[in-house]
């Protein structure tokens, strides 16, 4: 990080906190996630550059904080905006009870443009980072006015979807109120929460000292909170973690503009010519929270072929000596990697020795529930990511394989003497 005017919120969240600084970017911006030390808070700072001043940056950064809290399904409250020509932030009162992560993944963060969208995801974060169940509740319901801002639409379309929650609390939650409530669940949800919450003047009327009118909000509050995700995700169009995991167009997305729309669909029907022109950029892989590895940086196409279900692509190291193998798999949406279809070439030489350490180390990483991204080289977009590797039948030996490492290491010192 370096000095300049700097814009920082500082919050209190109900996940694990990175306890590392990270950097991503968000809506055409460079943010930086500030770590959660003993004795400060955490949060997320930006610097503020020609065309952000404070308070435009400060909107953006809790913009940034509601797709995480989103993407993470949790919730945020900021609880200080401070800045300086450091990122600097509030001390904290306490120095325990925090829980942390060695950091997010912020490879894929949605860009959310609509503007319903954005306070629907503000409002979420907010209800779930409250630890008050009137006031999340509401905000909760506040995410359902979002969405449908017309009541009979909203009221509808809860009682159409009561029965499509399958959160495990909400689920039981409403089997439990059905069973108590006679009449419109979604009428009693308004008339009882949201209604009551808000107005002190008619009746019902939420009580702040009955701890019955509490107990039953806390009850009730899975119901809320599971309609708000549901109409986020369906009517507002921002995926949960769970549904994009599911989906996992995350493999392919970069790649479909690439190819393009008329030769994918040509690709799919199994009518594509063997032979096609095709710009694709020069690539580095690499894996998430591990080191760079040089030979796998910035590789060139070598080879590319026409399969029933995609292509089958051959990238190689600038030296020559590593090929590196994938295949794109647009039937299945799957980017498909086998670590044995690495070719190492030794021509006995000190790089060609290095490039074995390199890549034994990619092999070790991988092994250890790697998650391995395309980027393009040129542009530092990432076009293909996969979710951690889990090594089924098999065992990671961490002994043997730092062994391997330095070998290669150890070989490399010695061509370098030899060749001097």
């Amino acid at each position: 990080m370096t000095k300049g005017q700097w814009a920082c919120i500082n919050i209190e969240t109900r996940s694990a906190w990175p306890s590392k600084a990270q950097a991503f970017s968000f809506e055409g911006y460079d943010l930086w996630i500030i770590p959660i030390t003993t004795d400060n808070y955490p949060g997320i700072a930006v610097r503020l550059v020609a065309g952000l001043n404070r308070d435009q940056a400060l909107a953006l950064l809790h913009r940034a904080l509601s797709v995480i809290a989103w993407l993470d399904n949790t919730g945020a409250i900021v609880t200080h905006m401070t800045g300086g020509d450091l990122p600097r932030m509030m001390g904290l009162s306490k120095g325990t009870g925090q829980t942390i992560r060695d950091q997010l993944d912020l490879s894929d963060l949605p860009q959310i443009s609509d503007a319903r969208a954005k306070v629907a995801l503000a409002l979420m974060r907010e209800g779930r980072g409250l630890n008050h169940p009137a006031y999340a509740f509401l905000s909760f319901y506040k995410v359902l006015e979002t969405a449908f801002p017309k009541g009979r639409a909203r009221g509808q379309w809860i009682a159409e979807n009561l029965d499509r929650l399958t959160d495990h609390r909400a689920v039981e939650s409403l089997s439990q109120l059905r069973a108590s409530v006679n009449g419109d669940v979604g009428a009693h949800l308004y008339e009882s929460g949201r209604q009551a919450i808000a107005h002190a003047r008619h009746d019902p009327i939420i009580n702040p000292d009955d701890p019955q009118d509490s107990k039953r909000l806390r009850a009730e509050l899975p119901i809320m909170e599971a309609l708000a995700v549901l109409a986020i995700e369906q009517r507002l169009g921002v995926q949960t973690s769970q549904t994009r995991w599911k989906e996992h167009l995350y493999e392919l997305r970069g790649w479909k503009p690439i190819i393009g729309a008329e030769l994918l669909a040509l690709i799919l029907q199994g009518s594509c010519p063997p032979d096609i022109n095709l710009d694709v950029p020069i690539l580095s892989v690499r894996l998430r929270r591990s080191e760079g590895f040089p030979p796998l940086e910035r590789m060139v196409p070598v080879r590319g072929e026409v399969t029933p279900d995609g292509l089958a692509m051959i990238y190689q190291s600038g030296d020559g000596l590593v090929d590196f193998p994938f295949h794109l798999n647009f039937r299945e949406e799957r980017l498909q990697f086998n670590l044995a279809d690495i070719v190492v070439r030794d021509d006995t030489t000190f790089s060609a020795a290095t490039n074995a350490a390199h890549i034994a180390r990619f092999v070790r990483d991988y092994l250890g529930n790697g998650e391995l991204q395309l980027w393009d080289a040129d542009t530092n977009e990432l076009l293909s990511r996969c979710d951690a590797f889990i090594p089924t039948n098999c065992f990671l030996d961490h002994d043997a394989a730092n062994a391997n490492i330095a070998h290669w290491e150890a070989l490399a010192v010695e061509r370098t003497s030899s060749e001097v």
